[in-house]
């Protein structure tokens, strides 16, 4: 359906039209972030500066010597009708329009000014990106808006109509594992909008997963049948913005969209199969468990690591999030009971590890003779370097390459999704809080889905869970 569009994002040349001398403007960024990564050629356009970053620049985008394919509009919007003109003339295919202050400022004569670029575009045969956007981030061919954006691709793709919420999707998702195949900030939607985008994602063989946030549509029926379309192929995640009467009055002065009744939009998600989420971190949490956990349709948990009053607020988030702890089974029990009769007999989901002191078998040994069982089809387990409330000894590296050594077993061997939970730390000692830092960052290079909490692990597998289910009803 959707990759007609492919030649966006393979531009054999890119002109930038407001190319900075200042590193703190976007036509600085852009221009050296490709300058830097692109293989192609990259033409600088500035009225004033001859050269920059040691590129001769052009005063013009007809004055350059060929064609370009791609064009990245960083201008005052009072010349934007003329630059669009200037492409057509120089056979450019995209022009992306970081140039902002069209209909979004609710003014008749920005809307009028983008209905005007949009009819002179589609008569030379142009597609437009924006206006009012970032535009591309496909660390393949070397195109970024972020100055510290991974260069190593993935198979995450986002659209998102705001560009600051794509560029937090981009670096905190980094953190926590998740490396991209295409963002794309499209802000207004004048031409290339959300339907188009979606419809391209769901059939890009480097995109596995699609997320993003949207404020509004341009074709409500059409967007609805390309949600459909993609979700039966991959999993599709989305934030919604503009669910409260406020959300919606910012909305028409972001991005000039129309927000839409939040029930219509949840109504959507469940007949398409969409993973609505309600929050920047439920959206990274759902692409991270699926990006890092195998398929799961099963809802019985195995919970680890809990302890005291934690363990029974976790048994009440994972229950109230729709997962079963189930109760240990009969077999399992008497395995216990053999390797110790006391500690054995006691043992509960969520384990609680601060009462095995003393005991024959250690809080490892305990979760993952539990997680054998076929009865559970998820585990979360929590893990921590520090030994107890002031754990912070020199031990407590140690102990936690010890813990992620067993859950690499447990994940390894046994053959089903398992989640970490790494919560926030209280900094009782600089020693504690490095090896904290150093647990999490070599569970996220190992491949682990980790997780800040033991509720937002159990909300993001549940979404997990019930995309999957219904994949199996409609395949």
């Amino acid at each position: 359906m959707g990759l007609e569009l492919d030649y966006i994002f393979h531009p054999r040349s890119i002109a930038i039209a407001g190319a900075s001398e200042s590193p703190e403007k976007f036509g600085h960024t852009y221009f050296k972030n490709v300058l830097e990564n692109f293989s192609g050629k990259v033409y600088p356009i500035n009225v004033r500066a001859t050269e920059i970053l040691g590129v001769p620049t052009y005063k013009s985008i007809r004055d350059l010597p060929e064609n370009v394919d791609y064009v990245v509009s960083a201008i005052p919007n009072r010349d934007a009708l003329d630059l669009v003109d200037a492409c057509v003339s120089k056979g450019v295919k995209t022009l992306h329009l970081y140039t902002a202050r069209f209909s979004e400022t609710g003014s008749e004569e920005g809307a009028q000014m983008e209905r005007d670029m949009l009819l002179r575009a589609r008569a030379g045969g142009m597609r437009i990106l924006g206006p009012n956007c970032m535009g591309l981030y496909y660390p393949k061919e070397g195109l970024a808006w972020g100055r510290d954006f991974p260069n190593e691709h993935g198979n995450v793709g986002i659209i998102s109509q705001s560009g600051g919420n794509a560029g937090e999707i981009i670096s905190v998702g980094a953190s926590r594992g998740l490396r991209f195949s295409k963002v794309i900030s499209y802000g207004n939607a004048l031409d290339l909008n959300e339907a188009d985008l979606v419809e391209y994602l769901a059939d890009d063989p480097e995109t596995e997963i699609i997320g993003g946030y949207i404020e509004g549509v341009r074709d409500g029926p059409r967007f609805v049948r390309a949600l459909r379309y993609a979700s039966s192929r991959k999993p599709v995640v989305f934030l919604k913005g503009g669910r409260t009467q406020a959300g919606t009055n910012m909305v028409s002065s972001h991005t000039g969209a129309l927000a839409g009744a939040q029930e219509v939009w949840q109504a959507i998600c469940r007949q398409m199969g969409v993973i609505n989420v309600f929050s920047m971190e439920e959206l990274l949490d759902a692409l991270v468990a699926l990006t890092r956990m195998p398929k799961a349709t099963g809802a019985n948990l195995l919970v680890g690591g809990g302890t005291g009053g934690k363990g029974v607020m976790s048994a009440d988030e994972c229950e109230e999030e729709g997962l079963h702890l189930l109760p240990i089974p009969g077999d399992v029990r008497e395995e216990l009971i053999e390797k110790d009769p006391f500690f054995g007999a006691w043992v509960t989901n969520p384990v609680d590890g601060s009462i095995m002191g003393g005991s024959k078998l250690t809080p490892h040994e305990v979760i993952t003779l539990i997680a054998k069982n076929a009865n559970y089809d998820v585990v979360i387990n929590g893990i921590s370097p520090s030994v107890s409330t002031n754990g912070s000894t020199p031990a407590a590296p140690t102990r936690a390459a010890r813990m992620l050594e067993h859950t690499a077993d447990l994940a390894n061997n046994r053959d089903k999704p398992v989640a970490l939970v790494i919560g926030d730390f209280t900094p009782e000692s600089q020693r504690l809080l490095e090896a904290t830092v150093d647990l999490r960052r070599q569970c996220v290079k190992d491949g682990f889905a980790v997780f800040p909490t033991i509720s937002r692990a159990a909300r993001a597998i549940k979404r997990l869970v019930d995309y999957y289910r219904w994949r199996e009803e409609i395949d």
